[in-house]
């Protein structure tokens, strides 16, 4: 045998693995931006860019196996395992067993991707510009064939610089910057006619009860392509064939690309949305937008969800994401009766006695002083329900229990906007607008006189769907969305109940 075979295995598996190791970034960053078309990417894309990624591991190990089994580089397991223990270009070897570190974390947490928050994958697949870079410079120090490296490396490096700059600058627009969990009907508003085309075409797949006076939706894209990602805590703004707009937590699971699951509590002396919502057909044409998040999960320790009512639909996928990340968890849901409380047969499935129902038929109302009493110290406490359980978590937290982390969602206003009897202006800095807002009318009403189309959804301060860039002036928050150790910022308002503290307010618009 040539004695020089292992070194050609070496060398031929190492420049091929490179090359389609290069082909996977730049085609990942292709699909992730529009210039492949429009977004979301068409499945067979996303398939080819993991074909790239499986086909580069093959040639990665052809070339393993020939550095182990070439005695001139004198390459071993220990060699290929740990950087700098290489007796052969020590800092050039390094740098591609630091790039096979990386490319083993992002390939398992690839393959776990459905077991594990998205969150975490997303920041692990990031580090693949690391990796691309580190393999570059290995193929470039570590190797041979030099000449050959070089011309390909300078003409990959500018692909993928251009196409990172172009994902900055004008790739896929994420919805997830805010959000809030309106999975009840209470104050929100019609949209004007013609809202229904706004955003991404859904079709019902399916509705079926969750409990008395809730129901389970299903929606799929019109398109039948993939869903928009998104991360427990994410609501959508769901458009319905009368034009209202609601906010619904999503409650279904973040790894089904294919499908949105809703659950709506029924409330008849509503404004309708809620009603119309339960008179769905499958079949029936809607339209979404977002997802949003502005109730994500944080990593912690220890979680305690405490759940009122139709709130428990926020808090599943957290419950659910939770359990797969290995970390300990209890939850405390209640309700007004035990067939009231939605999705309990899959509570108890999942939790089995880390899930403690409380029917207030049966055994009153929930005991928030022993849920809290009974967490860690440190540990995150998500909840979501009704106003006045908020209120009493949020009193009971920071005076008897400071040392827990406390995270609420409302699906209600937790207070009466209060009225005031000063006008002010705002100013509309894209069109040169100024407007008067008078006392009686809200800074979003008037601002649609200039802008029909300003995106709002619950009308009543707590979902956050009419945010606003504020680029001057003082804004005098009166929504839930902020969290107290928020309200003094100047950057942004919910103009459907925050008003102006200063004479004139700027808005981005």
């Amino acid at each position: 045998m040539d004695p020089k075979l292992w070194w050609y295995f070496a060398r031929v598996g190492g420049l091929t693995s490179w090359w389609l190791l290069s082909a996977t970034v730049v085609w990942g960053l292709l699909v992730s931006t529009r210039v492949l078309g429009p977004r979301p990417p068409r499945a067979r894309l996303l398939d080819l860019h993991r074909f790239l990624a499986g086909f580069s591991l093959v040639f990665l190990a052809l070339h393993l196996l020939g550095l182990i089994a070439d005695s001139w580089v004198d390459i071993g397991l220990l060699q290929i395992l740990f950087p700098f223990t290489s007796d052969y270009r020590p800092a050039a070897v390094a740098w591609g067993v630091i790039a096979l570190d990386l490319l083993a974390a992002i390939q398992t947490t690839s393959l776990l991707k459905k077991r594990i928050p998205y969150r975490w994958w997303r920041y692990i697949h990031t580090t693949t510009f690391a990796l691309f870079v580190l393999s570059t410079v290995h193929a470039l120090t570590a190797g041979t064939d030099k000449s050959l490296v070089r011309g390909t490396a300078l003409a990959l490096l500018a692909a993928v610089a251009f196409l990172t700059v172009y994902r900055l600058l004008a790739g896929r627009r994420t919805d997830a910057g805010s959000g809030a969990p309106a999975t009840m009907d209470s104050t929100p508003a019609s949209p004007k006619p013609g809202a229904l085309t706004a955003g991404c075409p859904v079709v019902v797949r399916e509705v079926r009860p969750a409990a008395v006076g809730v129901v389970a939706v299903e929606l799929a894209a019109a398109d039948g392509l993939p869903l928009p990602a998104w991360e427990p805590g994410a609501h959508i703004d769901l458009v319905l064939p009368s034009g209202k707009t609601r906010p619904y937590s999503l409650c279904g699971a973040p790894a089904d690309r294919h499908t949105y699951r809703i659950g709506v509590l029924r409330v008849p002396d509503g404004r309708g949305g809620s009603v119309e919502a339960h008179e769905l057909s499958i079949g029936q044409g809607l339209a979404v937008r977002g997802p949003r998040n502005k109730f994500p999960l944080v990593l912690s320790d220890h979680y305690l969800f405490i759940a009122g009512g139709i709130g428990i639909t926020a808090l599943l996928p957290m419950a659910r994401a939770v359990k797969a990340a290995g970390r300990e968890w209890r939850m405390v849901y209640g309700g007004r009766s035990r067939v009231s409380m939605a999705f309990t047969d899959e509570l108890v499935d999942l939790g089995g006695d880390r899930v403690r129902l409380v029917p207030q038929d049966e055994v009153g109302l929930l005991d928030l002083h022993t849920a809290l009493a009974d967490a860690p110290r440190g540990a995150a406490v998500y909840a979501c329900g009704p106003e006045p359980m908020l209120t009493a978590l949020e009193k009971a937290v920071a005076e008897d229990f400071p040392d827990l982390h406390l995270h609420t969602e409302r699906f209600q206003a937790s207070r009466a906007v209060a009225a005031t009897t000063e006008e002010f202006k705002v100013a509309l800095r894209r069109s040169g607008q100024v407007l008067s807002v008078p006392a009686d009318r809200s800074l979003l009403d008037v601002i649609r006189t200039a802008v029909p189309d300003a995106p709002s959804s619950c009308e009543a301060g707590y979902c956050g769907s009419c945010e606003l860039r504020v680029l001057g002036g003082s804004p005098d928050h009166r929504d839930t969305v902020l969290p107290a150790g928020e309200r003094d910022r100047r950057d942004v308002i919910y103009p459907c109940v925050s008003r102006s503290s200063s004479p004139v307010l700027a808005v981005d618009l």
